[in-house]
């Protein structure tokens, strides 16, 4: 089982790594896109939301749908459409149309990493539950840390259609690789084939449930903010454009690079832990930005937000897939991945807001307050929490 198990991770973390390359690649490249188009700053919001507001709509309800009828066929079906849909990013002449085009694109991504987290936590022998999660989300993190290099390299030397072809390329690379080399799910050794016991509303109920969705929504909302307008806040700090790359790219890739060795940590102790402790570290961190000059002190706390980050993702996956076992695997991964999709939506809304009245500093500040409301929120839900608890 162990064998068979670590090879189909494998192979499931090199899929979905590459797919986030090529969903990296044109995620900061989509405002510029929507600019050229013609979009002023409102609409700009909207082709941003869409993407957003598909996940929160459709998550709960293709995480329900796969704990029925399995995992392959959906993480088939989400990346033909990834593939599919670079075509029409390359179609349309008016801004509008990147609106309808991105709520499609965010259908299809619910079929991929949420359903992939869940065949991950399936085939995850008991003990290393957390190590599964960790590789998994690992090759996601990587995925989405190379893409925006990627993308801004293929398109100043060869056009904008060509990161959305680029796109689409890898995403039937890795279509094909999951249809010939995932077993279906009838045939998958160490594939629990647990079914959604529990209503989404009943899910609600639960007491760690709530726990975990409230702080990943406060999470998404606060941090959110912080990727969207550091650039801004660099660019205040007289730093230059590759500057704030490296500054991006240390936080993503060590949030990534945690992974791994967290989520053994988290088979060993208690995951709660790890959620608590990281969620405020890195709204403390957070809480610095705007009072630090210069740029190694601002490179210094992104690397503390992403090690931060990267000792609370693997508690939070292991956590979900403990209950998952119980309530339904794909349905409870794509409800907490609707919490997070419901922050960034809140996010860009809610620091522009702030931004008008406040300004640049006060984005930053509030927020870190919203991230420790998750912290303050998870500790609470969380305070009996035990992993060997049955629900």
């Amino acid at each position: 089982m162990n064998r068979s198990s670590s090879g189909i991770l494998f192979l499931l973390s090199v899929s979905v790594g590459v797919a986030m390359i090529g969903l990296g690649i044109i995620w900061p490249l989509i405002p510029v896109y929507a600019v050229e188009l013609g979009a002023g700053g409102f609409l700009v919001g909207l082709i941003i939301a869409s993407f957003n507001v598909s996940r929160v709509l459709f998550s709960p309800f293709m995480g329900r749908l796969s704990d029925r009828w399995g995992r392959k066929k959906f993480i088939v079906a989400g990346l033909f459409v990834y593939a599919a849909i670079s075509i029409f990013y390359v179609i349309p002449d008016t801004a509008e149309m990147l609106i309808i085009i991105r709520f499609f694109h965010g259908l299809a991504s619910v079929l991929v990493v949420p359903i992939a987290m869940a065949l991950a936590a399936d085939i995850a022998p008991k003990q290393k539950l957390g190590l599964y999660m960790g590789t998994l989300n690992m090759a996601v993190m990587i995925g989405l840390g190379i893409g925006p290099a990627l993308g801004g390299t293929i398109r100043d030397h060869f056009g904008m259609d060509a990161t959305f072809y680029t796109m689409g390329a890898l995403a039937f690379f890795t279509c094909i690789l999951v249809m010939v080399f995932i077993p279906p799910d009838a045939q998958r050794h160490g594939a629990n084939g647990n079914k959604s016991r529990f209503s989404i509303k009943k899910m609600f109920t639960h007491r760690v449930v709530l726990g975990i969705f409230i702080m990943r929504f406060f999470a998404a909302s606060g941090q959110g903010a912080v990727y969207t307008f550091l650039p801004i806040l660099a660019l205040q700090l007289k730093l230059t454009s590759s500057q704030v790359g490296i500054i991006l790219t240390a936080n993503i890739f060590l949030i990534a690079f945690l992974q791994r060795s967290c989520g053994r940590l988290a088979d060993r102790v208690n995951p709660k832990y790890l959620v608590i402790i990281g969620t405020f570290a890195s709204g403390m961190t957070v809480f610095g930005m705007p009072f630090v000059d210069g740029f190694m002190m601002i490179l210094l706390l992104n690397i503390f937000m992403g090690m931060a980050n990267g000792i609370s993702l693997p508690g939070g996956l292991v956590i979900t897939g403990l209950l998952g076992r119980t309530m339904g695997m794909a349905s409870l991964m794509s409800i907490t991945d609707a919490a997070w999709s419901l922050g960034m939506i809140v996010s860009p809304i809610l620091s522009g807001i702030i931004l008008d009245v406040f300004g640049l500093s006060y984005i930053f500040i509030i927020g870190s307050l919203l991230i420790l409301t998750g912290g303050i929120a998870v500790t609470f839900f969380l305070w009996n929490y035990k992993p060997d608890q049955v629900f």
